[in-house]
């Protein structure tokens, strides 16, 4: 059993890296979904906690348990320093102003030669990230979001969902709770930033420009943000799919889109509301016969 253990992972081992790596940046966009923030903050959190993390193992030698926690609180800082202004905007306005954070950071590491290595990235990164660290961060995540959910932050978070303005008037803080949030999925940006950089030896400005904050975003989207498993069932579905479509790469961008399209028309509450549209079956009752009734 171990042999073929070891024979699935050789083969696969890379996309289930993959899958837990997106599986932990989608729970850190549901945080700031859980309050709808819908953010493109994503790609730019996550090229500050790579580039700060390898800067750390690179040049200076730090070990990496702690460079990635370093690249991490790193973004969260950033995510405070913008978040205090940008969470001032509502719907496409707050879309927009964390878009344009995410591509100045991507223009910032695309000229930063002496730390970033400019258009041609950095090559040669020691591989640190192990399978088993990432199984262990998401388990700790599913259990963090868990938690989180039961709480009195998170009832108030599911209050501030539903209705903003009331939840104000019942004297929430709607900015700190929004804020804690962002600053928050920042930080799961930024360390999974970090994680991804020492797996796949190679960081590059293109890696964190808007398409990577769009597809970390479609993530809990297509799983379902109400539901604990839907971030987990969204990455690890749309990262299998364009793996297996890799024979052609329009099909797989098309694919993609068109999915994306049938479940915001179609299943609002995600993929996982469909487990919910399956009918229980109901325990059947015997009809007495037609002449046992009393007389």
């Amino acid at each position: 059993m171990m042999a073929s253990f070891d024979s699935f992972m050789a083969s696969y081992g890379n996309i289930v890296d993959l899958c837990l790596l997106n599986t932990l940046l989608a729970y850190g966009v549901w945080l700031a979904l859980s309050a709808n923030m819908f953010t493109l903050a994503t790609g730019g959190f996550m090229a500050v906690g790579a580039y700060c993390s390898v800067w750390l193992t690179m040049k200076l030698g730090v070990p990496f348990a702690l460079a990635v926690p370093a690249g991490a609180l790193l973004a969260s800082f950033v995510a405070l320093l913008i978040g205090a202004p940008v969470l001032r905007l509502r719907g496409d306005y707050f879309m927009l102003a964390t878009f344009a954070f995410t591509e100045v950071v991507r223009v910032i590491a695309l000229n930063w030669d002496s730390v970033t290595g400019g258009a041609i990235g950095i090559v040669g990164i020691p591989r640190y990230t192990q399978t088993w660290q990432l199984l262990i961060l998401v388990v700790i995540m599913i259990y963090f979001v868990h938690a989180l959910r039961s709480s009195y932050f998170g009832r108030s978070i599911a209050a501030i969902r539903q209705d903003d303005v009331m939840s104000q008037a019942m004297g929430i803080n709607i900015f700190s709770q929004r804020l804690s949030l962002f600053i928050a999925s920042g930080f799961v940006a930024g360390g999974v930033g970090g994680l991804a950089a020492h797996l796949n030896y190679f960081i590059g400005p293109t890696d964190f420009g808007l398409l990577r904050s769009v597809d970390s975003l479609a993530y809990p989207i297509l799983g379902g943000v109400n539901a604990l498993f839907g971030p987990i069932l969204g990455a690890v579905f749309t990262t299998i799919l364009p793996e297996a479509m890799r024979f052609s790469s329009q099909w797989r961008e098309i694919l993609m889109g068109l999915l994306i399209l049938l479940v915001v028309l179609f299943l609002p509450g995600g993929a996982m509301s469909l487990l919910t549209a399956i009918p229980r079956r109901q325990p059947s009752r015997r009809r007495a016969p037609a002449g046992s009734g009393a007389e």
